[in-house]
C-alpha cells in the first residue's frame, strides 16, 4: 500500500496541469489510395455535428496518430503532457463503450497502456513491469493520450464550439473510410484558432481526423488521425488489464481529491471579471475554477500552489516574456495556438486558453491588481 500512496501523490502533483486540457495538444495506407476521388454520403453539416456529438456509442478499433507543433517547454512534472503538445504521439485503441475501452502509446520501443473498466482505470507500464489501479472519480485531471484520438478530442471541440459557424468540407479519404467534414470557423477575434476541421464516418458520426490552424497558420498546428481503423467491437480479452502475476509491480490508490483541496480555498478563488469577461464555474461543487470568454475564445484561470507557480513562472519567462503588473510579477508564453500566463501575486493563478496574447495581458494587470 506504501507504493500505491506514492504513486497517487506524485499524481496529485501532476495534475495541478489541468488548464493544459483546455484546449485544454506512418500512414499505413498507400498514398496512391487517398488519391483516389472520393465520394461520402455527407447529411449536411448540422446533422454531421450532431452524429459525432452522439458517436460516443460507436465501438471501434484501430491505431491512431497526433502531431502536435506548439513550442511548449518544459514545465514541472508535465513532461508527459507538454509532450503531447509539442510531438508526435502514436495509440492503438480499442473501444467498447465509454466505460469501456483501452489506449497504448508506443514510443521508442516503450508502451504505457490504459485500461477503462466500469470499477476502475489501470496503467500498465511495460518497461517497468507495474500495474497500477486508480478507483474513483477523475473530474480534475491532467490531459492524457486517450484525450488525443479523434473521436475524443473532436466531441471536446465541438463541446467548446457550441455556437459557433460551421461551413462544409470536401470529402476525405481516412483510414480507407470516405469520410464527410466540416469547419469550425471561430467568430470571435481574440480566438487563436483560425479554424478546426473535422472528418467523420459519415453513417456512425464517429470523428476520423482532426485539423487545428492558428490564425495566420500555413498549416495545422495540431492533427489528429486514424491511420487503420475497423468499425467493430472489439473482443472482450483485449479490454481486460493484465493479470497480477509474480515480479509484477502492483499499486493500488484512489484518485486524489483536487476539487476537495481546490474547494477549502486555500489557493484561492478567480475574480468574478477579467479582462471584461464573467467567469463561469464549469465544476459543480468549486468555485476555484474560472473559465471565461466563449466558444473558441475561452480561457481557463486556476489557483495553484507557490511553489508551482514559481517553478512555471521561471520556464515561462525564459520561454516567453515577462509582463509589467501593478504587484507580483507575471509571464506570458505564446504558442501560436495556446496562450499561458504565469502570475504571482498575494495568490498564484495559472491561465491558458486558446486567446491572443494581448487578452492574457488584460488578465494579468487585473489578477495582480486584485491582489493588492
Amino acid at each position: 500500500m506504501r507504493r500505491g500512496r506514492t504513486v497517487v501523490r506524485a499524481e496529485a502533483r501532476r495534475r495541478w496541469g489541468i488548464v493544459l486540457g483546455v484546449v485544454t495538444l506512418l500512414c499505413g495506407i498507400p498514398i496512391v489510395v487517398n488519391r483516389w476521388p472520393v465520394s461520402a454520403a455527407e447529411p449536411g453539416v448540422a446533422v454531421l455535428r450532431e452524429r459525432m456529438v452522439a458517436s460516443s456509442d460507436q465501438p471501434y478499433q484501430g491505431f491512431a496518430q497526433s502531431n502536435g507543433l506548439l513550442p511548449i517547454p518544459p514545465l514541472p512534472n508535465l513532461a508527459r503532457v507538454t509532450a503531447l503538445a509539442s510531438g508526435t504521439t502514436e495509440m492503438r485503441t480499442w473501444y467498447a463503450a465509454p466505460d469501456r475501452w483501452r489506449v497504448d502509446v508506443i514510443a521508442g520501443g516503450t508502451e504505457r497502456d490504459l485500461y477503462r473498466t466500469p470499477e476502475a482505470e489501470y496503467v500498465w507500464d511495460f518497461d517497468d513491469n507495474q500495474l497500477s489501479r486508480i478507483v474513483g472519480d477523475q473530474r480534475v485531471r491532467l490531459p492524457r493520450a486517450a484525450d488525443l484520438t479523434p473521436p475524443d478530442l473532436a466531441r471536446r471541440l465541438l463541446g467548446l464550439a457550441a455556437g459557433e459557424a460551421l461551413q462544409p468540407l470536401p470529402a476525405k479519404r481516412v483510414a480507407g473510410i470516405p469520410a464527410a467534414g466540416l469547419r469550425i470557423a471561430p467568430a470571435a477575434g481574440d480566438s487563436t484558432v483560425d479554424h478546426v476541421d473535422i472528418w467523420a464516418d459519415p453513417a456512425s458520426g464517429l470523428p476520423l481526423r482532426v485539423e487545428l490552424t492558428a490564425r495566420g497558420g500555413e498549416r495545422p498546428a495540431f492533427i489528429s488521425r486514424f491511420l487503420e481503423l475497423r468499425l467493430s467491437v472489439p473482443d472482450g480479452d483485449v479490454l481486460t488489464p493484465p493479470a497480477r502475476r509474480p515480479g509484477m509491480g502492483y499499486a493500488l490508490g484512489e484518485a486524489p481529491d483536487v476539487l476537495g483541496a481546490l474547494n477549502r480555498g486555500r489557493f484561492g478563488v478567480p475574480p468574478d471579471l477579467l479582462a471584461g469577461q464573467r467567469r463561469r464555474d464549469p465544476l459543480d461543487g468549486t468555485r476555484a475554477v474560472g473559465v471565461y470568454g466563449a466558444g473558441l475564445a475561452q480561457f481557463v484561470v486556476l489557483p495553484v500552489p507557490r511553489r508551482f507557480g514559481s517553478e512555471a513562472y521561471d520556464n515561462a519567462v525564459r520561454f516567453g516574456r515577462g509582463l509589467p503588473v501593478p504587484s507580483g510579477r507575471a509571464a506570458l508564453l505564446g504558442t501560436g495556438l495556446l496562450t499561458v500566463l504565469v502570475v504571482q501575486a498575494e495568490r498564484t493563478f495559472l491561465v491558458a486558453g486558446l486567446v491572443r496574447p494581448a487578452v492574457l495581458e488584460r488578465v494579468a494587470t487585473d489578477l495582480a491588481g486584485a491582489a493588492r
